[in-house]
């Protein structure tokens, strides 16, 4: 108790000490020693024992009662489930305004529609499930940047480089399939992200110890990961049906439903307190990615051509897609089993809405002290 004292003062319930203690390395054998079954009982114990920092802790915790379950899901604004779709609707307005309209006309559009649909893309991501607690940082938000931008140019930029491939669509033309594949992830992307975060909430107030919680919660992420699959093949299948897939339309559809379920696995960390490996995850997509064009390029030096040969083969075999479908394969299937590992403990769902209630009443405060 002394050593935690910290930890169970500015606790709301005992599910944040049980967390904390898991965060710190306590098991259930080391709850038995001081006589308790598992680590819930002992954060109880503490929690009852300690008393609270201020009337303020006090009034919170009453508040939060004994609805654990309830407690450890993150609040999100009404109509979240709406501003959802709105991404996905944005993009395909976008798409549709640029088939009547050509020339310079066409470049306005164009870009209209994307702002647009980054504008609703940040308000979904900002008040919906997926919203993280601490702001990326300034290297991942680049590299999601570069992600994105590899998924609407990196085809056609590679359709250009390889030599005898072809210039179809112009090396700088966007992939709109790929934005509308894109776009469209979010919807579902946040649906689950809900769906296993009140599950989860549920399943570590029902709890008994933490090795029970992650038994749970562990399947329960494959789970929803599935069904987030499931929805991007009814996507992927609605978007082929559409006149603009364009050249390796199959790769280029699988290449942008991998990255959105590489990004959608890094917010979903990301939302529950993990930033390193989404950060470190998408730097390597990212710089694959980067390397294959450069690597392209430099095979028309005199004598260098057999650095192109293995993006050259690549291509040849299935299409410019099939780097990028690669490259975020290989990177949602990394950050998937840290995902398992990390959103199995039982501090991952508590410590995070900590940190919200205390910047709830940092803002609280903020807003009080104002109106004085």
């Amino acid at each position: 108790m002394h050593r935690h004292r910290d930890l169970c003062e500015r606790a709301v319930d005992p599910l944040e000490i049980a967390a904390g203690l898991e965060a710190h390395g306590v098991t259930d054998r080391t709850a038995a020693r001081f006589r308790h079954r598992d680590v819930f009982a002992l954060a109880e114990e503490m929690y009852a024992r300690v008393p609270q920092d201020s009337a303020e802790w006090d009034a919170t915790a009453d508040a939060a009662g004994d609805a654990h379950g309830e407690a450890a899901v993150a609040q999100v604004p009404p109509g979240w489930a709406v501003l959802a779709l709105l991404p996905g609707a944005v993009c395909a307005l976008a798409v549709a305004g640029l088939g009547p309209v050509d020339g310079p006309a066409r470049h306005a559009v164009g870009l209209g529609g994307a702002l647009a649909v980054v504008a609703a893309g940040w308000v979904a991501l900002r008040y919906g499930p997926l919203r993280a607690a601490r702001p990326a940082g300034t290297a991942t938000r680049a590299w999601v940047c570069w992600l994105l931008a590899y998924a609407l140019f990196g085809d056609g930029l590679l359709r250009a480089a390889v030599p005898g491939d072809g210039r179809p669509d112009g090396p700088w033309a966007p992939s709109a399939a790929a934005a509308l594949v894109l776009a469209g992830a979010v919807a579902p992307g946040m649906w689950c992200a809900r769906l296993f975060a009140v599950r989860a909430g549920g399943r570590l107030g029902a709890s008994r110890g933490l090795a029970e919680f992650t038994a749970s919660v562990r399947p329960l992420l494959i789970i929803v990961f599935t069904l987030f699959l499931c929805a991007m093949g009814v996507l992927l299948t609605g978007v082929a049906a559409l006149p603009v897939p364009g050249p390796d339309a199959a790769l280029t559809l699988t290449g942008a439903a991998a990255l959105a379920a590489l990004l959608w696995l890094g917010r979903m960390l990301r939302t529950h307190g993990a930033r390193r490996a989404p950060a470190l995850v998408y730097a390597t997509v990212g710089a694959t990615q980067a390397a294959a064009v450069a690597l392209v390029l430099a095979g028309r030096l005199p004598g260098c051509g057999f650095l192109a040969a293995p993006v050259e083969r690549l291509v040849a075999e299935g299409g410019t897609g099939a780097v990028a479908a690669l490259a975020c394969g290989a990177g949602a299937a990394v950050l998937l089993a840290r995902a398992i590992r990390v959103l199995g403990r039982a501090s991952a769902h508590v410590l995070g809405r900590a940190s919200a209630h205390v910047l709830g009443r940092a803002s609280a405060h903020a807003t009080a002290g104002g109106a004085r």
